[in-house]
Order: C-alpha cells, then sequence, then structure tokens
C-alpha cells in the first residue's frame, strides 16, 4: 500500500489529503479521487507515510503518461509558498480546460538518409534513433511528428461575409439612402465583413440598410470556414545597429541566468528579441514569448512569422475555444512548437526543449493575475528560468521599481537601449487645466489634432475609463446611482442606452426619475472613452474616428481587425483605454493626447505614482516612431513629480525619487507587501471576521508590520461586503507562518502579495 498528499483540482484550499493506492504513482500525476462526496480530479503532490487516522483510496490514474517534470512540481510548490495560493488551482494552470484529448503519435521521415521511409509510431523511431538522435533529427527538419486524436475536434466555425459584387462605377450609379451610402463606403475599405461587424462599425442601430441591399443584390451574402490562422505578416528587420548589436553579444556572450533591457520606447527590443531567439531555434530549442495581453499578440505574431518563415509558431490565451486550447496545449507537451507567443496562462505549459523565456513589457500589471490563484508572471518566470536553467530576458522602456532595484543591485544583468533606430522621441506638452472650461478637449487641443490628421499622420487620444459618463446624479438630493451588487456608481452608455456596473455587469436602462426623491434633474457626469469620441465626432464629423475599448472590442480577431485598419491609416483618430497604450508600433502616429492623467496619479494604491509615470511614458511613445511625434498631457496638476520627469522622459531620475519614498515609507522592494481581503454577505459578519484574522495575524505573524482592518476603496463587490487587513512583511520566512493562519481561516480569504497595480 502506498500513501499519497493529493493537491484537489479547483479547490480554494491550501493543504494537500492524504490517500492510499495499491500501486507506485508519480509525484505531479493526475488522479481521480473522492473528495466531500464528489468525484474530482486531484494531482499527486507528494508521497506520504502511512497516516494515524483511515484514509481514502485513490480511485485511478487519469494518465499513464506524466506530464509534469521535478522542476515543474518544485515551480509549483514555490508559487504556493511565495504567493500563498491554493496548491490544486496552481497544478490546474499546467492543463489546459476539459478532459485532455487522447493522442497517438506517427513520425513522418523527410529525408532520404533516414533509416525508414514510412511512418513508424513514436514508440518505434524512438527505439530505432534513440532519443538524442531523434532529437537532433526533428531540430534539422529532417522529420516530421504527426498527431490523431481519438476524440473528433470540433471542425473550423462557420461565418457569413457581405461582400460587394459590382462594380465602383456602377455603384456610383445607384440612389443609395445616408445609411446604404454608409455600408458600401465601409465594405469599399475593408473588402468584406460580418454584419455585426459592419453594424458595430458603422453604429446602425437596425440591419435594415443592409437587409435592403442584399434583397437588391448590391451586396452579397457568403458562408465560409473561418480562418484561424491568419497570415498576416510584417516585414522584418534584417540588420540591428551598431546599440542594439552591443546587447545582442552581451547577453550570448553570457547566456544564463536573468538579463534585462532597458530601452527607451521604440528602441527596437523586438529586433534584439528576434535575433537571440534565432540563435536559440537554430540549436533545436524552443522559446517561450510573454506579453502581458492577448491585444498585443496580433501585431507581434505578424512580425514574428515576417521574421521566422517556416517556423511553428502558435499563440495561447484564455480567450480560445477549450479545444483549441488543448490542441495548441498537446503540441507543446509533444515538442511540435518553435515559438509559443502568449499571456500569462502559456507560462505554465510543459513545453519541451524550452531553451528561452522572453518577457516584454515586464511592468505592465496584466502580468500578475488578479483572480485566485495569484501570482505575478514575471516572478514564476525567473523562478522557471532558474530551475530549469533557462536563460530569461525581460524588457521594458519602464521597469517595475523593484525589479529595475534589483537589476541595479546586480541580481539581473542590466542593458541599456538609449536610441531610437528609426524617428525620434516624441516632444512632449504638459498641459495645464486648471482655468479652462473645457476640461475633457480644450480648443488648443482640438487644433493641434486638426493639424497633425491635415499632415496626413494619425492620433492616438487615450482616457483612463470607458463609457460616456461615469455616474449619474440626481441633481436635487445628490443621490448616485450604484449598482445593488458592488458599492460602486453606474457607468452611463449611451450608445446601447444602458446603465452599467464594470464589475459584476449589472445593467439597467437610464431612469427618468431618481429612486430616492422622484425628481427629474438627473445628470450624467464625468466623462469615459465614449464621450471623447462624441466630442471629436462633433468637431470633425468627415474624419474616421474609431474607438478601442471592452465594450467595443472583446476577442482578439476583432482586435487585429482594428489594428489593420491603423495600419492602413483608414482610422485617422483613435480613442482608447489601456489597449491603445501597449507595444504598439505604428510609424503615422504623429499625436498622444492624454486626457486625464490626474485620475491614473491619485488611485488609492502604493505604486500608483509609478503606474502612472509607467502609462504616461508608454502611451507617448507611441508617436514618432516614424514621423515627428508630439505628446500632450492634460493635467490640473502640473508639477507633480510624475508630470515633471514623464516630460523629461527621466526614468531613471523618477526612479531615484521614488526608491527613496519607498524606503521611508517600507514598501516594496523594502518588504513583502500583503493585502488580505475578507469577504462576507453581511457587513457585520464582515467586519467580525476580519477583526479575528487580524488578532490571529499578529499573533502568529512576527517580524512584521500588520495594519488594522480597513474598508477598502470599494467596499462590496458581487453581493459581497469586504474589509482588507494590510501587511509588511521583513522576513520572507513569515511568509509560512502566514500560510498556517489561513491554511486554518479558508473561508471568504483572499490574499494577493506584492501585487502590481494594486487591488480595489
Amino acid at each position: 500500500m502506498h500513501y499519497y498528499e493529493v493537491a484537489i483540482s479547483g479547490s480554494p484550499l491550501r493543504s494537500t489529503f492524504s490517500y492510499h493506492f495499491d500501486d507506485e504513482l508519480a509525484v505531479g500525476q493526475r488522479v481521480a479521487v473522492n473528495f466531500a462526496g464528489r468525484n474530482v480530479i486531484g494531482y499527486i503532490a507528494g508521497i506520504g507515510s502511512k497516516p494515524q487516522f483511515k484514509t481514502k483510496p485513490i480511485s485511478k490514474p487519469l494518465e499513464n503518461q506524466v506530464y509534469l517534470s521535478p522542476e515543474d512540481v518544485a515551480l509549483i510548490n514555490w508559487t504556493v509558498e511565495n504567493y500563498l495560493a491554493s496548491i490544486g488551482k496552481v497544478f490546474d494552470l499546467f492543463f489546459p480546460p476539459g478532459k485532455l484529448l487522447k493522442s497517438n503519435s506517427h513520425v513522418i521521415p523527410i529525408s532520404p538518409e533516414l533509416p525508414f521511409s514510412t511512418p513508424l509510431k513514436m514508440s518505434e523511431a524512438l527505439k530505432l534513433l534513440g532519443k538524442e538522435q531523434f532529437q537532433k533529427l526533428k531540430s534539422q527538419r529532417k522529420l516530421k511528428i504527426l498527431h490523431s486524436y481519438e476524440k473528433k475536434l470540433p471542425s473550423k466555425r462557420r461565418i457569413k461575409l457581405l461582400k460587394l459584387p459590382l462594380s465602383i462605377k456602377t455603384l456610383e450609379s445607384l440612389k443609395l439612402t445616408k445609411s446604404q451610402k454608409k455600408v458600401i463606403d465601409y465594405l469599399l475599405s475593408v473588402e468584406k465583413a460580418t454584419p455585426q461587424e459592419l453594424m458595430n462599425a458603422l453604429s446602425l442601430k437596425s440591419r435594415s440598410p443592409i437587409d435592403t441591399l442584399l434583397r437588391k443584390e448590391i451586396l452579397t451574402l457568403e458562408e465560409v470556414e473561418e480562418d484561424e490562422t491568419d497570415r498576416w505578416t510584417i516585414e522584418a528587420i534584417e540588420k540591428l545597429t551598431a546599440e542594439q548589436e552591443r546587447v545582442r553579444e552581451a547577453i550570448v556572450k553570457d547566456f544564463s541566468g536573468v538579463h534585462y533591457i532597458f530601452g527607451l520606447t521604440g528602441s527596437g527590443k523586438t529586433e534584439v528579441y528576434f535575433k537571440i531567439m534565432e540563435r536559440v531555434l537554430n540549436r533545436g530549442k524552443s522559446v517561450i514569448y510573454m506579453v502581458p495581453e492577448v491585444s498585443l499578440t496580433p501585431q507581434l505574431m505578424a512580425r514574428i512569422r515576417g521574421a521566422f518563415p517556416g517556423r511553428e509558431v502558435r499563440v495561447y490565451h484564455s480567450y480560445m475555444s477549450p479545444a483549441k486550447r488543448q490542441r495548441i496545449w498537446l503540441d507543446a507537451v509533444n515538442g511540435e512548437i518553435d515559438i509559443l507567443v502568449g499571456t500569462r496562462s502559456a507560462l505554465w505549459i510543459p513545453i519541451q526543449n524550452t531553451g528561452l523565456i522572453i518577457v516584454d513589457e515586464e511592468h505592465d500589471s496584466s502580468f500578475y493575475q488578479q483572480t485566485p490563484p495569484h501570482y505575478d508572471a514575471v516572478e514564476v518566470a525567473i523562478k522557471k528560468g532558474k530551475l530549469y536553467g533557462i536563460p530569461v530576458i525581460l524588457g521594458s522602456a519602464t521597469p517595475r521599481v523593484e525589479r529595475y532595484f534589483r537589476a541595479k543591485s546586480g541580481e539581473f544583468k542590466l542593458h541599456s537601449l538609449v536610441n531610437r533606430p528609426v524617428g525620434q522621441l516624441p516632444e512632449l506638452e504638459i498641459r495645464d487645466l486648471r482655468n479652462n472650461k473645457d476640461y475633457i478637449i480644450p480648443r488648443k487641443t482640438f487644433e493641434e489634432i486638426e493639424k497633425t490628421v491635415k499632415l496626413g499622420h494619425q492620433v492616438f487620444v487615450f482616457v483612463h475609463r470607458k463609457g460616456f459618463s461615469n455616474y449619474v446624479v440626481c441633481a436635487n438630493c445628490g443621490n448616485i446611482l450604484k449598482c445593488p451588487n458592488c458599492d460602486i456608481s453606474l457607468t452611463y452608455h449611451k450608445h446601447d442606452g444602458i446603465l452599467k456596473c464594470h464589475y459584476c455587469g449589472y445593467t439597467i436602462p437610464p431612469p427618468t426619475k431618481c429612486e430616492r426623491c422622484g425628481s427629474k434633474a438627473l445628470s450624467a457626469r464625468g466623462f469615459g472613452t465614449e464621450r471623447v469620441e462624441h466630442e471629436l465626432q462633433k468637431r470633425f464629423p468627415d474624419l474616421s474616428i474609431m474607438r478601442m475599448d471592452r465594450e467595443t472590442i472583446s476577442n482578439p480577431n476583432q482586435y487585429e481587425k482594428a489594428l489593420r485598419k491603423i495600419e492602413s491609416k483608414e482610422a485617422k483618430i483613435v480613442v482608447g483605454t489601456k489597449m491603445i497604450a501597449k507595444g504598439l508600433d505604428f510609424p503615422s502616429i504623429g499625436l498622444v493626447v492624454v486626457i486625464d492623467a490626474d485620475r491614473i496619479i491619485n488611485l488609492p494604491n502604493y505604486d500608483s505614482a509609478e503606474n502612472a509615470f509607467q502609462l504616461i511614458s508608454q502611451i507617448s511613445g507611441r508617436s514618432g516612431r516614424g514621423v515627428h511625434g508630439r505628446a500632450i498631457i492634460q493635467t490640473f496638476e502640473p508639477e507633480h513629480r510624475v508630470m515633471k520627469t514623464a516630460l523629461e522622459n527621466d526614468y531613471k531620475g523618477f526612479f531615484e525619487t521614488e526608491i527613496e519614498i519607498r524606503k521611508l515609507l517600507k514598501y516594496p522592494p523594502f518588504s513583502i507587501f500583503v493585502e488580505i481581503i475578507v469577504e462576507a454577505e453581511k457587513e457585520i459578519q464582515c467586519q467580525n471576521a476580519a477583526k479575528e484574522l487580524y488578532e490571529k495575524l499578529v499573533n502568529t505573524v512576527k517580524g512584521s508590520e500588520i495594519l488594522e482592518p480597513v474598508t477598502p476603496a470599494v467596499k462590496k463587490l458581487f453581493g459581497k461586503f469586504r474589509m482588507k487587513i494590510h501587511l509588511k512583511l521583513f522576513d520572507r520566512g513569515e511568509l509560512r507562518n502566514l500560510l498556517k493562519v489561513l491554511q486554518k481561516n479558508p473561508a471568504g480569504v483572499d490574499v494577493i502579495v506584492n501585487s502590481n497595480g494594486g487591488s480595489l
């Protein structure tokens, strides 16, 4: 009889459970167990000894193959210890959703020099060639592996596309309504689109113009298979500059540990990555290329296709269907992928033969998992590199303060890129909004936008929030309309005619009178992307203005189409949230406007100044990459240190000031900052539970600063009341004591360790 410690899949509990099984099982193996009366998936987390109590049997192993290596299990344990995460949920990160597809693998000979000329089973080929020779031949592309899946995979989704079958000359002779002309003009620019895409792009309230044109056979509707592997390609830059080559040589010369490329926006970090990747790929190794958000993958994939034609490149993220994620996962574990591009989730795939991990835009808060299990993907990548002996390259123009501190201290190998190969850094102007009644878009800003467009250049307008107005208030009694599930105001969306909670998704139509006093004097206040778009459309009715936020773009395909509109210069002005601030490279952006920088600076987080500096620098850096660029930062606090250092593009100056403030207040990197969030259905229950937990922490966790429970900025989310306890730990060993307390208080307690960007 063998005894095992089993982690339960999906469980919020931070403990493992003892089970027994007749046969020997491996650590990391997936098994079926009965837990709390349910049949669930479990993971062998460790080999145990016979306990004093009676144990349940393991029902069966789910697969004979063990997908996780000892290094994978070590990474799981490290993540649990350092982020106080549920062990079962961390194990889950390594696997795609759903039941694994079973596959049979065959080796196909490509080169005539191989000792076989017909396909062989994988096991037979390995026996004939040996593992080392097999890998060598595979890297030389002298053989190929094909997988057949026992479970039927879903067929490609079929979509309906609208097209124009008539010539332009014929179209000019037709009598069309204003709405019909808009439809025709749009299809002339994009060639084809689905009815829904067309309606969204033109803000049509009904399908009537489309249906009329179809009836008159001015449009056709054809059904086609959706192309999963769009072949958008951006031509590669072949030759590095002298500065880029110097950085590449320095990294290759000492190709181990963690390298940090600190490079200005547009300085060509990606080109350096590509040249180092080429070296790794030519040695038969694979590359994991991490980006903070799905929105960055379309343009990056196009650049990778241009740089590495013929290579097996895949992208992996949570927007994909479970079946598609499974296929990519299986290709990765079977060694069939050369370059894997993805967000946090891609890091956990047990991809074979990895030779390099790249983390681009490492400063971005999206690398921190905000839902359980919480973890910082950049730190996990660094640890993974250390465990596997894989070099890791981090890159950013605005590093996280903690990581730049570590780089300067010698923990990472620091490299700098200070010049742009093409274009120049944009001119920055801090525009003072004080005593200016037009606080959204002042007259002078409108004039700068008009001037830029007349030069044939494009404009990016950054707005921190989406929606038309941030809140609706009664002018009579002051009541603000709030979400019943969350302690947050409802945002007015004019286009959809709704009030919406951006946390839980609750929506209502705009009321005609105040629910408290009955007055009809309701006023929509504040502004978001939709309001800014509206103001721009009023001023420039003939210009193509595109809005990019989560309301208009909800998946990578829509995002890629939006990027192509920017690339083709069809969109003259782009209004957007953070999705336009990150990693995009378009040469025709002549002006960037940050509408209200103060909203970012004044968030209630210890690192709000850092996040504001990063965002202002990143969005400003989108301009001036091929044409003369300018950036206008609108603010009511022009003297703020973030504004001054951003104006001079002085990250080092910002860092020196920020690190002194952190040192004085004992924030990271001079402590481990922990947020504990206690949730309960009733407010008094929440307060009592938080107080009880606080007292346990004070008695157990030493060498720390523990603050009394406080009500957070948003005291209610998803129908539950919340309290927060903040800790500053000065000894990493105290995380173990904190974990012991949390293991005894699992219900309604969430923990965030050193969160990038904080929480509400």
